[in-house]
């Protein structure tokens, strides 16, 4: 009864703070109006936005099958691409000031002079961000389901009906300040369970109650190359995901993007660790019995480790983390994904279309996505953390490579940026498809969408900003 209670109020308290920052401009909505003042609320609603539910209950119960490589590398990986992107984002949101670039396809439109390359990387979005957010209300329903009684399909309402509503109302200001207040409490559910892990498993004692295979850096039951290459995909988009990027672009200046940069990284670090050692230490504090069921279906693991580690009240603090976890991603990406399709693909066919009609049209079409992606999520049968790591690997190459050569490198053109979209957003559809399974797609997208976007831009002359290829 107090979960149920908790999430009435917790939903309450959204849509309050939502009515309260209610945006009537498409600026406003979109970036926020660009001010933004306080770098507490970017950095940790920027780490907030990047780890979803499938971090919470996918990246918890990955290491039951992964092992210690996947504590090692994952950690390893967040902190260290959380660390760069903090350093370039002076960079990024100066870009974003420059171009007056309201959507990250708009900024690379810009920069490179190309509408075609616009509209392509706002579709390859469109496409992966839905099958990143199917990922996403899976594990929401799982964790509803497990926390609160009721059945998937009902854990999928629920989300649908949460997001929807803060969604159509806020806009990215409702999404900052609602990402910040649930990234603080997603850092206390991650320290608790933790902390409730290590205490049941005596201490420092829980280590040798773990098994050798689980321990050791080849792989348990997850080839180490294939833990590998997860964790670096899915931290990639700590750099390039542009649901994370826009929160860049709503700082009023520079100074509260360099501060964010405090923040962000550190929170990063903290909820990293915690949550992704979760599955190699609950060998430590269960039997292999107890672990049977979590190991066929280790998106399961966090909800179990909840309600049978904390006292009543506390596992109700996880049951908001893991809530808060799947509404600041799933917002976020609605958000760029609607954006995306209203402001770079509407208006590339329609440019007469005014603000009024592309806010209202970017509320209604944020409404169909969520309502699209959980339907999709009703029967997903694979792993949150194998989907995550393909849709937003996807992702972060397409924008990784024409962003950060474009920010560095003068000599890019629209050609290069084009072809880098295909050559990445190809490769990687065909090494999933027939590639070697245990080098990740991502990878082979990096060093395909490089070549293709230094092949092209070399090629061709250098093209003056609002030209065309």
């Amino acid at each position: 009864m107090i979960n149920q209670i908790l999430l009435v109020l917790y939903v309450i308290g959204i849509l309050f703070l939502s009515l309260k920052l209610k945006q009537g401009t498409f600026s406003g909505f979109v970036i926020s109006d660009r001010n933004i003042t306080h770098p507490a609320v970017i950095g940790i609603a920027y780490m907030a936005a990047y780890f979803s539910a499938a971090s919470f209950l996918g990246g918890g119960g990955y290491g039951l099958v992964a092992g210690l490589p996947w504590v090692i590398w994952a950690v390893f990986f967040h902190v260290a691409f959380a660390c760069i992107a903090f350093l370039v984002a002076p960079k990024i949101w100066a870009a974003s000031q420059e171009y007056d670039a309201k959507t990250v396809p708009q900024l690379l439109e810009r920069r490179y002079g190309s509408q075609k390359g616009k509209v392509l990387l706002a579709a390859i979005m469109l496409l992966m961000y839905t099958v990143y957010l199917v990922a996403i209300f899976k594990g929401c329903a799982n964790l509803f389901q497990g926390l609160l009684g009721v059945t998937y399909v009902q854990g999928l309402i629920i989300a649908v009906i949460i997001v929807a509503l803060y969604y159509v109302i806020g806009g990215l200001p409702a999404i900052l300040w609602i990402s910040f207040l649930q990234g603080l409490i997603m850092l206390v559910g991650a320290v608790f369970l933790y902390g409730g892990l290590i205490s049941s498993g005596g201490g420092a004692d829980i280590w040798t109650a773990i098994p050798a295979d689980i321990l050791n850096m080849s792989g348990a039951m997850v080839p180490w190359q294939k833990t590998f290459g997860t964790a670096f995909a899915i931290s990639l988009g700590l750099l390039a995901l542009p649901d994370l990027l826009i929160m860049l672009f709503s700082a009023k200046d520079k100074r509260v993007v360099r501060f964010a940069g405090i923040y962000g990284p550190i929170s990063i670090t903290i909820y990293a660790l915690c949550i992704f050692s979760l599955g190699i230490l609950a060998y430590g504090a269960f039997s292999q019995e107890q672990l049977a069921p979590y190991i066929a279906n280790p998106d399961g693991l966090v909800p179990f480790l909840a309600t049978s580690l904390l006292p009543t009240g506390f596992d109700s603090i996880v049951l908001l983390a893991a809530i808060s976890a799947a509404m600041s991603t799933m917002s976020a990406i609605v958000l760029v994904t609607t954006t995306s399709l209203t402001s770079d693909i509407l208006k590339y066919f329609k440019p007469e279309t005014t603000d009024d009609t592309e806010l209202r049209i970017t509320r209604m079409v944020g409404v169909v996505i969520i309502i699209v992606s959980a339907f999709f999520a009703i029967d997903v049968p694979q792993l949150i953390v194998p989907l995550v790591s393909v849709s937003m690997g996807v992702i972060a190459c397409c924008v990784f490579v024409p962003l950060f050569f474009g920010l560095y490198w003068k000599r890019g053109t629209s050609t290069g940026f084009i072809a880098s979209l295909i050559a990445s957003f190809g490769s990687i559809v065909l090494w999933q498809l027939f590639g070697n399974p245990l080098i990740h797609p991502v990878f082979i997208g990096l060093i395909c969408g490089t070549v293709a976007y230094l092949g092209g831009s070399l090629a061709s002359p250098t093209q003056a900003a609002g030209t065309d290829n």
